[in-house]
């Protein structure tokens, strides 16, 4: 396909470059003209277009992932179709894959992979509430920011996906590591799948690698169906037993023994930030855990076969005395353990959004302890509750400690210097900045040239909330000032030049000419009449009366008439003096 950059999709969407480049799509970063605001624009690659099928699935799922509305999720704006490219119009988030982030790190500790493992569960916890199943969690398509902000994208194309594109094995090459072994049988999955793929990119934070490898996709998929999983604490030995079993049980082959809910896996993170080294235990599934009622008959049955084949009438009596005698034993000893032994439960109160000494109070009256283990930049008043460890409404021991995530503040970010840039450098370094571009101004400036920004509000490197709006003011080339011609004739030329001054224009040339009506030395013509409206700096020429022009010519003249007279008489015949 070639690069569409500066393409507009429903007249709309401005193609701006790529920034992306997937086996099933390309990806564009785009400006809505609608909104003024940055977008991602996902293409269908032109061999998946063909399929009918597909972009029914496609256009199907797409509409249904739209519906998603979470911040743990890339959220769809828009899908359309324009000269048989097939697009999705989504959140544009500036940051880079899980995939890259690990590359960097090499592998993640605990703590970081439970906290992006929380988040990414929470993004499907929500989805699949919807009725919306991923189906190819992979770090490839989580997405984090320099906030720490993990975002899970490509809901709808990868459902969308038919068999016609898993055997294409150039295009699943990048999946198929992180199938499970249902998928790789090409079986029925339900949401329990997503689970599975979560453990893997689980397994690949902890040790940097991937639970299976082979060389071909084929092989991978067989190793997810038979082989057994080596445990990540075995890659790492850092790893905790808790977040251990939390790997282990999300990759079950199968489903039935895996998590069953996305409730479930984020219930055993909290589980494990609390302590990390205990022991997750899963109990069979043929006991659901829960305490079981047997029937009185039961007993009765029980105790009247014993006594036809055990006992005699006589003894009955002995055998129902110790069993009260037991039972009321046991009844004592059960409410000495609950008194001496047992600590009683509550609940964490709802806290999110209060004053942390506010929050302290509140826990103190549920018995519980208040620990601070995080500050985060948010919308939230600095100080806030942002986050409860374990959340609210959880069951807890009375004299625990809840965890809290205090809010730092919206975040802070330094103004970029806009000055004597143009507006599409100013918006791109506002975009960098997490700024947004406020009101523009246009102002004449003979500094300045045209287009280019003369000043800004606020002014640069100061520390502003992110996402607040700069303003700034253009230059609209220099200003250009009219003014009236003064009346010049009749004046020196010393005049002359002073009210050209006053008036911002220029003396130009001067030439000198006669007129009998004016003295000598004043101007008795000028080339911009009087009171006429010019640009300041304009030349005003001038001539200037002087009486030796009139001298000159007229001695000039007597000159002449001489020396012609002279020439008249030299050439007359001699005569006599006394001769008439």
């Amino acid at each position: 396909m070639n690069n569409l950059a500066g393409k507009i999709l429903g007249n709309r969407y401005l193609l701006l470059e790529k920034i992306g480049d997937g086996g099933m799509a390309l990806v564009y970063k785009a400006k809505c003209q609608l909104l003024n605001r940055y977008v991602a624009v996902k293409i269908l690659r032109p061999e998946f277009t063909t399929d009918e099928e597909f972009i029914k699935k496609f256009k199907r799922e797409s509409m249904a992932a739209a519906s998603l509305s979470h911040p743990n999720i890339v959220g769809i704006y828009d899908v359309g179709e324009e000269d048989g490219i097939y697009y999705i119009v989504m959140e544009y988030v500036h940051g880079k894959t899980l995939k890259e982030y690990i590359r960097d790190k090499g592998r993640l500790d605990y703590k970081e992979t439970l906290e992006i493992s929380y988040k990414i569960a929470l993004a499907l916890e929500h989805a699949h509430k919807n009725g919306v199943v991923h189906r190819d969690i992979k770090p490839h398509n989580i997405l984090i920011t320099e906030d720490k902000l993990v975002k899970v994208t490509d809901f709808g194309i990868a459902r969308a996906s038919t068999s016609s594109t898993m055997t294409n094995t150039g295009k699943i090459m990048g999946s198929v590591h992180y199938f499970s072994p249902e998928q790789a049988r090409g079986g029925f999955s339900d949401h329990r799948t997503d689970l599975y793929s979560l453990g893997v990119v689980m397994y690949e934070m902890l040790t940097g690698k991937l639970p299976y490898e082979a060389d071909s996709p084929i092989s991978i998929a067989i190793k997810h169906i038979q082989d057994t999983l080596v445990e990540p604490s075995r890659m790492n030995s850092d790893i905790p037993d808790a977040v251990n079993d939390i790997v282990v049980k999300a990759m079950e082959k199968d489903m039935t023994k895996r998590y069953q809910s996305a409730r479930d896996i984020i219930n055993d993170i909290l589980a494990a930030q609390r302590n990390p080294n205990q022991t997750l235990t899963t109990a069979a599934n043929d006991d659901d855990g829960y305490t079981k009622i047997i029937p009185v008959e039961d007993i009765g049955r029980v105790l009247e076969n014993k006594d036809r084949k055990s006992y005699k009438r006589k003894r009955i009596w002995k055998f129902l005395i110790l069993l009260v005698s037991l039972f009321i034993l046991g009844t004592l000893l059960y409410f000495a353990y609950k008194t001496y032994f047992v600590v009683n439960e509550t609940q964490v109160p709802k806290i999110v959004g209060l004053k942390q000494e506010e929050a302290q109070k509140i826990l103190r009256d549920y018995k519980l302890a208040m620990q601070v283990i995080d500050s985060q930049p948010s919308e939230m008043e600095e100080g806030r509750v942002l986050r409860v460890i374990p959340d609210e409404g959880s069951s807890i021991k009375e004299n625990e400690t809840v965890k809290v995530i205090l809010s730092s503040g919206p975040k802070k970010v330094t103004v970029p210097n806009l000055v004597k840039s143009d507006i599409i450098e100013a918006e791109y370094r506002l975009q960098s900045a997490g700024l947004k571009l406020g009101s523009v101004e246009r102002r004449k400036s003979n500094d300045v040239a045209k287009g280019l920004i003369i000043d800004q509000e606020p002014k640069p490197d100061t520390q502003v909330i992110e996402g607040s709006e700069v303003n700034i003011i253009v230059s609209d080339g220099p200003e250009i000032k009219y003014v009236r011609v003064p009346l010049l004739i009749g004046k020196t030329l010393e005049q002359a030049k002073k009210e050209l001054e006053n008036s911002n224009l220029v003396l130009g040339n001067i030439e000198y000419g006669q007129d009998t009506k004016y003295i000598d030395g004043v101007i008795i013509d000028q080339s911009i009449m009087a009171n006429k409206e010019v640009s300041e700096g304009t030349r005003v020429d001038v001539k200037v009366n002087s009486n030796k022009v009139q001298q000159n010519e007229e001695n000039n003249k007597e000159n002449n008439n001489e020396s012609n007279k002279e020439n008249i008489e030299d050439q007359l015949p001699n005569q006599s003096p006394n001769k008439p």
